[in-house]
Parts: C-alpha cells; sequence; structure tokens
C-alpha cells in the first residue's frame, strides 16, 4: 500500500474515513497490485460488484484521473481525483 503517513489526509484534505475508503478501493481495483489501475481492472471490479457501466464511461472517468496521460491510472492520480469528488468538485 502507498501511503504518506498521518500527512496524506491534510494533503487530499480528506478525513481520515475518508482517505480509508479511497485507500481501499484503490486497492480493491487494482487487483495485480502493481500501484496503477488500467481500464481492465476498472472493469472487472464494477462487474464483480455488479455495477453497470459501458466501455465509453469507463475510458472517459479513467481519462480524467490519468493526469500525466500514460494510459493507466496511479495512486496518486486516484487519489487526487477521487479527493475532488469527495470535497464536490466534481460530479458525477
Amino acid at each position: 500500500m502507498v501511503s504518506r503517513g498521518g500527512n496524506e489526509s491534510n494533503l487530499y484534505r480528506l478525513r481520515p474515513e475518508q482517505l480509508f475508503e479511497l485507500q481501499t478501493a484503490f486497492h480493491q481495483i487494482d487487483s495485480n497490485h502493481n500501484g496503477y489501475i488500467t481500464g481492465d481492472e476498472m472493469r472487472e471490479c464494477l462487474q464483480r460488484f455488479r455495477i453497470g457501466y459501458t466501455d465509453a464511461d469507463i475510458q472517459r472517468v479513467l481519462s480524467q484521473m490519468d493526469f500525466n496521460r500514460d494510459g493507466r491510472v496511479s495512486y496518486d492520480e486516484y487519489m487526487t481525483f477521487m479527493a475532488r469528488v469527495y470535497r464536490g468538485e466534481i460530479t458525477y
């Protein structure tokens, strides 16, 4: 697990329980535990939880998370994006 210790909550401006929720979700999605989320991993996770999204939906969300445009979403990219969702800066 990637962690920045006690300051991580302040870095993303999240409450500790929100931080824990997001960390847990990241590690559930990152099925091969390499520290990145791919479209295939996102799709598999959504199917596992019976959440219906189209491939276009998944690609749209991943492209918004993939700040450096390398085709995958790192832990930091995911946390930065999801913290903005939690703070109400991005809505879905």
